[in-house]
């Protein structure tokens, strides 16, 4: 017996599963930005300290969307990158899709059903952080959250 859930369902108008629901959320800090995570997956959820401080005045406000996608396949390739001033990509095979809005301060992942914890926590999770604070520093998300629209909500 196969059984559906929400996260292997193929929506045919959401070929790009943009919409796939990411009820489970977390927010940490990454240095002086506070980053909040949603997932469709409790595995994918990083392992840092909770910041748990109302909102702040100038603190940068990250978003990170991570997606598990089941029908993808296969293990982690070395990451291809490319980059412009406002979008960072990133593709390591079949198992992994980063995309980075800079001006939105958004990361969007889609991530294979085959990349196990351990290869994220200790590969994906410092490659996300990395890839943050890169494009944190084009002056990225130097507006308040409550400024933007979230495109990744769109």
């Amino acid at each position: 017996m196969v059984r559906a859930d929400a996260t292997s369902r193929l929506d045919p108008l959401d070929p790009l599963r943009r919409f796939t629901p990411t009820p489970l959320r977390t927010r940490f800090r990454l240095g002086a930005a506070r980053v909040t995570v949603q997932t469709n997956d409790f595995k994918l959820l990083p392992t840092f300290p909770l910041d748990s401080a109302t909102r702040e005045f100038g603190v940068r406000e990250l978003e990170w969307k991570i997606i598990r996608d089941q029908d993808a396949s296969g293990l982690l390739q070395e990451p291809l990158v490319l980059s412009s001033e406002e979008l960072t990509i990133a593709v390591m095979g079949a198992a992994c899709l980063v995309g980075v809005d800079h001006e939105r301060g958004e990361l969007l992942c889609f991530i294979g059903a085959e990349v196990d914890d351990r290869t994220f926590k200790e590969v994906l999770i410092p490659f996300f952080c990395r890839l943050t604070k890169e494009v944190s520093g084009s002056g990225f998300h130097d507006r308040d959250a409550s400024e933007r629209r979230s495109r990744i909500d769109a």
